[in-house]
């Protein structure tokens, strides 16, 4: 059996494989994807509704139009008649990898900064403040001083 995923985009669900090329509602922001079920053909985990460690990654090909639809009104024995045509907006993405456990240590966010290590920076900027010459504040310290108020 082959690696697979049952993943959410939207309102949306799709089974995709790796090296599937996949077609979904336009995306305009980075396309995230929750994986609901992820199976490496031996084993099947379902998540609830998630899966925690399973992560599956997309690359977006293109940006394109769908087959036009066309919407047509009559009204028997007035002479009325309206057609009018509706194109969807898609996306076409590419599966590169599904994986399944932690991510690598490259792909964590580093931790935000402490209060007091914000505190020493501002101390800093404001010390070096006091050494130079210039009359003028640099543009570093009002931010600082405009967000400790």
């Amino acid at each position: 059996m082959d690696k697979y995923a049952i993943i959410k985009i939207g309102p949306a669900q799709y089974k995709v494989h790796e090296g599937d090329n996949l077609t979904v509602r336009k995306q305009d922001d980075g396309v995230s994807a929750d994986v609901l079920l992820y199976s490496d053909g031996k084993e099947v985990v379902l998540g609830a509704p998630m899966v925690e460690n399973a992560h599956v990654y997309l690359k977006v090909v293109e940006h394109k139009r769908g087959e036009k639809i066309a919407v047509s009104r009559f009204k028997s024995k007035s002479r009325y008649r309206k057609t009018k045509g509706y194109r969807d907006e898609l996306t076409v993405l590419h599966v590169e990898k599904i994986e399944f456990g932690e991510k690598k240590q490259g792909d964590q966010k580093e931790p935000k900064a402490t209060e007091k290590e914000i505190k020493e920076e501002k101390k800093e900027l404001i010390a070096q403040r006091m050494t130079t010459k210039s009359a003028k504040p640099r543009k570093e310290v009002e931010k600082i001083k405009k967000g400790s108020k």
